[in-house]
């Protein structure tokens, strides 16, 4: 072969190997997984019901620290959403839609990749409320200590636990919370 043919054929194999697709990097799987992190706080505030399940796994799960599981599943995942809408959403868009009152601040994620297809990681939650004519208000300030999946080349939240900091216990008995 001649140094032409083998220089041909070099390129040739790299320009196979680069139109390939590559397996992510672990800085571009975090990425991913902490857009679904941000992504959370604004489609439980704006998204459907479907939206917000999307967001899970299919057995995806909410719990709380002491490891007691409040909602599990698909179903259950959008007949919270649909009861967190009719809860704390009004409609005041400009268009008449619904509107939440609440906002999900998610801030400091941190990101562990745990296997190919799994990862775990944490993130705080601001709670800020419209309290009427007194405006905005922090309800609550918490945490998110999560596990991922990979699913379908698309990453999923497995289990979100919320580990309670403090908040505005007047403010959250004057509008309906536990």
């Amino acid at each position: 072969m001649t140094r032409t043919n083998r220089l041909g054929a070099f390129a040739i194999a790299c320009l196979v190997a680069c139109a390939s697709p590559a397996a992510a990097s672990d800085a571009e799987e975090r990425l991913a997984i902490i857009e679904l992190m941000d992504r959370y706080g604004a489609v439980h505030d704006f998204g459907s019901p479907e939206e917000y399940a999307d967001l899970f796994t299919a057995d995806g799960e909410i719990g709380t620290s002491n490891g007691a599981t409040l909602v599990k599943g698909r179903e259950g995942l959008i007949g919270q959403a649909k009861r967190d809408h009719e809860k704390y959403a009004a409609p005041t868009g400009p268009n008449g839609e619904n509107e939440s009152f609440m906002r999900h601040i998610i801030s400091n994620p941190i990101v562990k990749l745990t296997g190919a297809n799994t990862a775990e990681g944490s993130s705080y939650v601001i709670t800020l409320v419209n309290d009427g004519a007194e405006g905005p208000k922090i309800l609550s300030f918490s945490r998110y200590v999560d596990r991922f999946a990979k699913q379908d080349g698309e990453w999923k939240i497995a289990r979100r636990e919320i580990v309670r900091g403090f908040g505005n216990a007047e403010l959250a008995r004057k509008l309906g919370f536990r």
